[in-house]
């Protein structure tokens, strides 16, 4: 189903949830149950037909091999139903640790005819929520966790982090939160049932992948439908318990925070690795303590017009800030220029009012842990630097005898941008466009800083850039977006929004398309230069267990300028040694471990289902590109 008509039918079905909601519960319930219908219906046919063939039939090991072609197929839809939950990771919080906290969870929680809860669990994300983890999976017996990052307890005021847990508790408020958790629930395991199909790849899957291509998106829309309907409601919840100010405020700080974090801090955080080659060991402290400095008003104002212009894709459930807010009553939050409400500073911060004390062994070992998750980005930074700074040094000494090359230009305006920022190079990204006014990286770094200096310009030259190279289209049309939300040109951004969506559909093709090979696909010469062929053939000499290896290139239909390279190999036969399919495995796991590709590479063995393949890449003009001796 494209994305019109995926558009179209949840349009439809929102009217029709309004005007007949206890309808369009139904038809969502039958529509869950006919996935379970089908897969346990497929499962009892799969046993009638054994039984019958047991019954009936003569054993024989041909008999027994076609009944155990059925009996897998049932194995993994069995396998499917048990979907897994993954429990919640955190901080355990004890009553005494955070009494506020608990007798806040609990008041909610009878307001809301909520779920009881078991734990409550202190993170390291700016967040909160209420999960579910059911011990008997698809059959319930649920442990209720109230999940609460310590960063939004340090950024919200007492009053806004009580607003976003009503928020929490209003997704599963009463008998309508536990029918929305089942179908969430529901979701998921079609999800995985589909997975498992394509992975195992079994007889008879193709049944039910044409099913759930079918049924997915139909029951996907219905179910988006509801999920929606449930952020609302949640919505509702906490504006009753809380009032809307303290909601709306939750909503709008922890959109500016989320822009602060991301445009301000972690930028000037990596700036400290031009000097020095190791991280801060209190990374996350640093965080904390940056969230409790203020925004400044400029800022806060280009950001909330930023959130006030974002729109909502029908790939995420949750209605857009500005429609939140309207449905919080404030309808005319569009055109407002007062932002003192929404961003009214509190002295208290939520941590200070829950927690007794912030746990000493959390922040240390989440300290440690981000210090290890940052240090490979930190040590590229670092690296970087110093490899810019002799760069730009070995080009000045260059110039003094010679005219720079125009990839010379384009490693000083590299060198430059990455160590003194845009600004400094938009004079040398000029003239590399007066040279070659096709190069896709100076016109997206040209474009890219004229649009922070408010250039609309700006826009062209990353237009030509993701012309000429289109993986540069999600960054670049976030940065357009961006640039026309800030000034209240929601209308001609929404275009560059929908190109994201589209270009990442065509990489979930793309990559389908790469993950599967068979005799209906179309191979030509791998096209890679002597040295690259000479360099791979060295690397295969090295297993001894290789016998011969084509290599050619899939003609892909999605991304076809990125190459799609196919290794078929086959095992060295030895006359000492039964030949197995356990042999294959292992090989073709080696080669795709141990070897270095030129690029994406799908290693297959030329053997059973892809024995044919052996003529085929035969007739492919040098594809051999070893062999045993």
């Amino acid at each position: 189903m494209e994305e019109k008509e995926f558009s179209a039918l949840v349009d439809s079905l929102e009217g029709y949830a309004r005007e007949h909601p206890g309808a369009y519960k139904l038809r969502v319930a039958m529509l869950a149950a006919l996935g379970y219908v089908f897969l346990i219906g497929t499962v009892l046919v799969v046993l009638l037909v054994v039984g019958v063939g047991l019954y009936y039939g003569r054993l024989n090991w041909l008999v027994i091999k076609l009944l155990l072609l059925p009996l897998g197929l049932a194995l993994i839809v069995v396998r499917s139903l048990w979907v897994k939950f993954e429990v919640p990771e955190g901080y355990e919080l004890r009553y005494e640790d955070a009494p506020r906290l608990f007798d806040l969870a609990k008041s909610i929680r009878e307001a809301t005819n909520g779920p009881r809860l078991h734990k409550v669990l202190l993170t390291d994300e700016f967040n909160a929520g209420l999960a579910q983890h059911p011990r008997l999976g698809v059959f319930g017996w649920h442990e209720n966790y109230l999940v609460v990052g310590l960063p939004l307890l340090r950024a919200l005021s007492p009053d806004e982090v009580r607003a976003v847990i009503s928020h929490e508790f209003g997704h599963l408020s009463g008998r309508h939160g536990v029918f929305s958790a089942w179908i969430y629930r529901v979701r998921q395991t079609w999800a995985q049932v589909l997975q498992n199909m394509r992975a195992e790849e079994r007889f008879g899957s193709g049944i039910f992948e044409k099913f759930f291509n079918w049924y997915s998106p139909y029951f996907a829309a219905y179910s988006y439908v509801l999920a929606r309907a449930k952020e609302y409601e949640a919505d509702r919840t906490s504006v009753q318990l809380c009032g809307k100010e303290n909601a709306a405020r939750a909503l709008v700080k922890s959109n500016l925070i989320g822009k602060a974090l991301g445009e301000e801090f972690w930028p000037t955080f990596f700036d400290g690795a031009g000097a020095h080659p190791e991280p801060p060991k209190e990374t996350f402290s640093e965080m904390l303590a940056a969230l409790r400095k203020p925004i400044a008003p400029d800022k806060a104002e280009l950001w909330l017009s930023q959130v006030l212009s974002e729109t909502r894709s029908y790939e995420d459930t949750h209605p857009s800030p500005v429609a939140r807010l309207e449905a919080f009553g404030y309808p005319n939050i569009r055109s407002t220029e007062d932002l003192r409400p929404f961003v009214t500073a509190d002295d208290r911060s939520g941590d200070q009012y829950f927690l007794k004390s912030v746990p000493a062994e959390f922040v240390a070992s989440t300290n440690r842990a981000w210090r290890e998750n940052v240090m490979h980005a930190w040590r590229e930074r670092y690296n970087f630097v110093i490899e810019a700074n002799k760069g730009l040094a070995a080009l000045e000494e260059k110039e003094k005898t010679q005219e720079l090359t125009l990839e010379d230009r384009w490693e000083r305006a590299r060198f430059l941008r990455g160590t003194q920022g845009s600004a400094a190079v938009v004079p040398l990204l000029k003239e590399i466009l007066a040279a070659a006014p096709d190069h896709a990286n100076a016109n997206y770094n040209l474009g890219e800083a004229l649009l922070e200096q408010g250039d609309e310009a700006g826009i062209r030259h990353i237009e030509v850039a993701m012309e000429k190279e289109a993986h540069a289209i999600p960054a670049g049309c976030e940065l357009i977006y961006n640039f026309l939300t800030s000034r209240k040109r929601g209308d001609e951004a929404e275009r560059y929004r929908r190109c994201v969506s589209d270009y990442y559909r065509e990489i979930e093709l793309a990559q389908q398309e790469r993950s599967n090979i068979s005799r209906k696909d179309t191979f030509k010469h791998h096209e890679l230069a002597p040295e690259v062929v000479r360099d791979l053939r060295d690397q295969l000499r090295t297993f001894e267990n290789l016998g011969t290896a084509y290599l050619v290139q899939k003609v892909c239909q999605h991304f076809p300028q990125d190459p799609a390279y196919v290794l078929g190999v086959t095992c060295a036969k030895k006359w000492y040694r039964w030949h197995s399919k356990a042999h294959d495995v292992k090989l073709v796991e080696q080669l795709a471990d141990q070897l270095t590709f030129p690029g994406f590479t799908y290693v297959i063995a030329l053997e059973e289902g892809y024995k044919p393949l052996r003529k085929v890449f035969g007739r492919v003009e040098r594809s051999e590109i070893y062999r045993a001796n």
